[in-house]
């Protein structure tokens, strides 16, 4: 029976993305914007872990971290330098995300996840699911 680990992996990641559309698309609070965080952290995790199960089915890599995963996809042209770029900025902003809470980063982040990061993500989740 083939491994579907990977098609589960992208299923969830999806999932975690209308999740992230659908806080985005509220009008602006104080809890749409730490819903919409929140949202973000979930898909940044299933981002990373699915590309890591990409990896290790279809390129039979073994990653560990989310910096070397994204710039493992950047080595097999699934990102270019701008996308590992971005991917490399997420990695520290959802770190700060996670373990630090302060109002203007919040509204800074918001901002940050619905111009630019919530994009990366669905291209992302396209560019794996065509491969």
């Amino acid at each position: 029976m083939a491994d579907q680990t990977l098609k589960l992996k992208l299923n969830e990641f999806k999932k975690a993305l209308l999740s992230l559309e659908e806080s985005l698309r509220m009008r602006k609070s104080k809890l749409s914007r730490d819903s919409s965080i929140k949202r973000f952290e979930f898909s940044y995790e299933l981002a990373w872990k699915t590309s890591k199960e990409f990896l290790r089915q279809i390129h039979g890599l073994e990653i560990s971290s989310p910096k070397e995963c994204f710039k493992e996809l950047r080595r097999q042209n699934l990102l270019n330098e701008a996308e590992t770029e971005i991917a490399l900025a997420m990695i520290i902003d959802r770190n700060l995300a996670v373990h630090t809470y302060n109002e203007k980063f919040a509204d800074e982040l918001y901002g940050l996840i619905k111009k630019k990061y919530f994009v990366w993500l669905n291209n992302l989740s396209h560019k794996i699911h065509n491969k």
